[in-house]
C-alpha cells in the first residue's frame, strides 16, 4: 500500500511540475490553437500580478493539448464547445465566440470619410475606385445562431449608410449571400467560421466583377466552365486541432496555368509589419485593365484563383494599414482600378487605425496646383539617393527637402509621381524600369491646398 502511495505521490508531482519546467518562454509566441501571441514578461505592465497571471496561464506546458482534450470531452459529453475561437450554433454550425453587438461610430466616420478621401484621389487621377463589403458567417446565417443571442446586424446597417452619405462607390455582398443560403452552402457548417468557402467566393467575386465590368467591359464575371469542381475532406477547424469530418467546395481556376508570378521580384515592398501578404499575377491579355486590389482574408492564399485570371496585373495587398498608404502603391503600380476589399467582422479600429484614418492626407492631383507657386527643381541638381536591391524591381529615391515643403511631386518620362515628405527628407518608390532621371523634375510646394 506504501509503495501505491509513492507512485501515486510521484506521478502527481510529475503532473504539476512537468508543465512548469516546459513552459514556452519563447519570444514573440504565437499560440496556434487561438491565432495569437502569447503574453510576453515586460517591465513596462500596468498590472504586474496581471501579467504574471496571464504568462503562466498562456506558457504552461501542454497547453494546447489540455485545451484541445477539454473541448473534445466537451463536445463528446455535452454537446458543447468550450474553445477560445470558436462556438456552437444551432444544427452543429460553428461560429467565432459571441460578442456582444457594438457599432464604433466614430470608427466608422473616420474609416468612411477616408475612402472618400481615397476615392477622389484615384478619381482625379483618372483611375476607379470601388469597395466591397463582404459579410460575417454570423450575418449570413443568423438563423442558425443559438437561442437567447440577439444579434441585429447593427455594423452593416450603419456602414451602409456612411458610405452612402459619403458617396463612396461600393457594392455589398450581404443579400446576394443571403438569398444563396436558400439553396446552397456558401459558409461551410463547421470549417473556417472566419470566412466564404470556395462557392460563396464564386457568387461574391462574380457580383464585384459585374460591378468591375460596368467601368471596364472586357472584364468578364466568372463561369463555372473556367473551374473543376469538386470537394475535400477537412477534419479540423483551422488553428485548432478541434476534430470535424466537412467535405468542403473546391474550385480550381483551369485558366491559371497562363499566368506569370512575379510577386517574388517585389520581397523589399514596404507592407505592414502585421499584415505581410502580396501577390503579383500577370496575364498575356492586354485588353484587361490593371488591377491593385487591397484584400483581406477572404481573398488571401489560394482564392486569389477568383480574381487573378479577370485582369492584365492583377496586384493583390493584404489591406488594413497598407491601404491607408495607398498613394506609395499607385506610385508602384500606376493601376487602372483600385478595389478595397474588407470583411464586416475585420472592418474596425483593430485593423484600421482610427488616428491613422484621420490624420492621413493624399496629395491633389499635380494638375490641379499646378498653377499654384512653388520650386521646380530638376532632379539631377538635387543631393538624390537611390537605392534598389540585387533582384529587386524596386528603386527608391530621397533627397533632402527645406522644413516648410509640405507635399511635393515628381515628374519623370511622362508620368507624375507623388512624393511622400517626412521629416526634412523627400522619398518616392517605383518600379525601376520606370526610373528616367534625365529631364525628370521635383516639383515641391510649401503649404497644402
Amino acid at each position: 500500500m506504501k509503495k501505491l502511495q509513492i507512485v501515486f505521490l510521484i506521478l502527481l508531482c510529475l503532473m504539476v511540475l512537468v508543465p512548469v519546467f516546459t513552459m514556452n518562454t519563447e519570444e514573440n509566441a504565437v499560440s496556434a490553437i487561438d491565432n495569437r501571441e502569447l503574453t510576453e514578461l515586460t517591465t513596462e505592465a500596468d498590472d504586474y500580478t496581471d501579467m504574471l497571471d496571464n504568462y503562466a496561464k498562456d506558457r504552461i506546458g501542454f497547453r494546447e493539448n489540455m485545451i484541445t482534450a477539454f473541448t473534445e470531452f466537451n463536445d463528446l459529453a455535452f454537446g458543447e464547445m468550450i474553445h477560445p475561437t470558436y462556438a456552437y450554433g444551432k444544427d452543429g454550425y460553428v461560429f467565432f465566440n459571441f460578442t456582444e453587438e457594438n457599432v464604433d461610430t466614430a470608427f466608422i466616420e473616420a474609416f468612411c470619410a477616408y475612402l472618400r478621401q481615397a476615392q477622389d484621389y484615384l478619381e482625379a487621377r483618372g483611375i476607379p475606385f470601388l469597395y466591397c463589403l463582404n459579410p460575417a458567417k454570423t450575418t449570413v446565417y443568423s438563423q442558425y445562431l443559438p437561442a437567447g443571442y440577439t444579434y441585429e446586424n447593427k455594423f452593416n446597417t450603419a456602414m451602409i449608410e456612411a458610405l452612402e452619405r459619403y458617396g463612396v462607390n461600393y457594392i455589398q455582398n450581404v443579400d446576394l449571400l443571403k438569398e444563396k443560403t436558400l439553396t446552397e452552402q456558401v459558409y461551410n457548417v463547421k470549417y473556417d467560421a472566419g470566412h466564404w468557402n470556395d462557392l460563396g467566393c464564386f457568387y461574391g467575386t462574380n457580383h464585384l466583377l459585374s460591378a468591375v465590368s460596368r467601368i471596364f467591359p472586357s472584364v468578364s464575371t466568372l463561369s463555372v466552365n473556367q473551374f473543376d469542381i469538386g470537394t475535400r475532406l477537412k477534419t479540423t477547424l483551422p488553428v485548432s486541432k478541434f476534430t470535424i469530418h466537412e467535405e468542403v467546395p473546391l474550385y480550381t481556376n483551369k485558366n491559371l496555368d497562363a499566368v506569370e508570378y512575379l510577386t517574388d521580384s517585389y520581397f523589399d515592398l514596404q507592407m505592414s509589419e502585421s499584415h505581410r501578404t502580396f501577390s503579383y499575377a500577370l496575364n498575356p491579355d492586354e485588353s484587361l485593365p490593371d488591377l491593385l486590389f487591397f484584400h483581406g482574408s477572404y481573398y488571401n492564399g489560394e482564392r486569389t484563383k477568383f480574381y487573378q485570371t479577370s485582369f492584365h496585373e492583377a496586384v493583390g495587398v493584404h489591406n488594413y494599414e497598407n491601404f491607408i498608404n495607398l498613394d506609395y502603391y499607385v506610385n508602384i503600380f500606376q493601376p487602372d482600378l483600385v478595389i478595397l476589399e474588407t470583411a464586416e467582422y475585420a472592418t474596425t479600429a483593430s485593423y484600421f487605425d482610427t488616428d491613422a484614418l484621420l490624420s492621413k492626407v493624399l496629395n491633389p492631383a499635380y494638375d490641379t496646383v499646378a498653377d499654384i507657386p512653388h520650386d521646380s527643381i530638376a532632379l539631377a541638381d538635387l543631393d538624390v539617393t537611390r537605392t534598389s536591391e540585387e533582384g529587386s524591381a524596386l528603386t527608391t529615391i530621397q533627397f533632402p527637402v527645406e522644413d516648410d515643403v509640405a507635399y511635393g511631386y515628381i515628374q519623370m518620362a511622362g508620368h507624375v509621381y507623388d512624393l511622400a515628405i517626412e521629416d526634412g527628407m523627400a522619398s518616392l518608390t517605383l518600379e525601376t524600369e520606370n526610373y528616367y532621371d534625365i529631364d525628370a523634375t521635383a516639383e515641391l510646394f510649401s503649404s497644402q491646398p
